[in-house]
């Protein structure tokens, strides 16, 4: 009979909940919720070194265009003292996913192009009316790549260990007698 070791908590929970933890402190220590940090943290943080590497800096490019895109969206609405005319702000939101997706193309980053329209709608949509568009876009980038860039550590500091292999299993004793020979 094969025995799995199954590990309830393993490597890659200890290190999310640290990187977690870290950013709630981070967002305590400034006074600002940490909730973009965490949630970056969470999404960046994979099974291997390489592979968080690879999440975080699609994760770094998609704050990046969808917190840009957000900035102009918003001065835009401002400009044209349209920040209340829902129709209008829900249909310029959705057809800027249009170049946010392209923008991920282009940038030959198309694993990028869903974490930007997640922040580009978090930017435009949740916008508080009292503070300026670029610093509200600003504050909620930085929030997000201190998460990248926690994880991003936290992973490059905690090694992995490696599943242990199971053992090959023991030959079949169900049929081990030997065949009779044919005449």
């Amino acid at each position: 009979m094969l025995q799995h070791r199954h590990h309830w908590v393993g490597m890659r929970m200890i290190k999310t909940v640290l990187a977690v933890f870290i950013c709630g402190m981070f967002g305590y220590a400034r006074g600002e919720p940490a909730f973009y940090s965490m949630i970056a943290a969470v999404i960046c943080m994979q099974n291997s070194t390489d592979k968080t590497i690879t999440s975080s800096v699609n994760r770094a490019i998609g704050t990046l265009v969808g917190g840009l895109y957000g900035i102009i969206i918003l001065y835009g609405l401002e400009l044209f003292h349209a920040e209340d005319m829902d129709l209008l702000r829900y249909t310029l939101v959705s057809l800027t996913i249009i170049p946010l997706i392209r923008t991920a193309l282009v940038l030959k980053r198309p694993s990028s192009a869903s974490l930007s329209c997640v922040v580009f709608l978090c930017v435009t949509v949740n916008h508080n009316t009292d503070s300026s568009p670029a610093l509200f876009a600003l504050q909620r980038m930085v929030d997000t790549l201190a998460g990248v860039g926690v994880t991003c550590v936290i992973d490059l500091l905690l090694p992995y260990h490696p599943k242990a292999e199971d053992p090959a299993p023991p030959p079949s004793t169900t049929d081990t007698t030997p065949e009779e020979p044919k005449t």
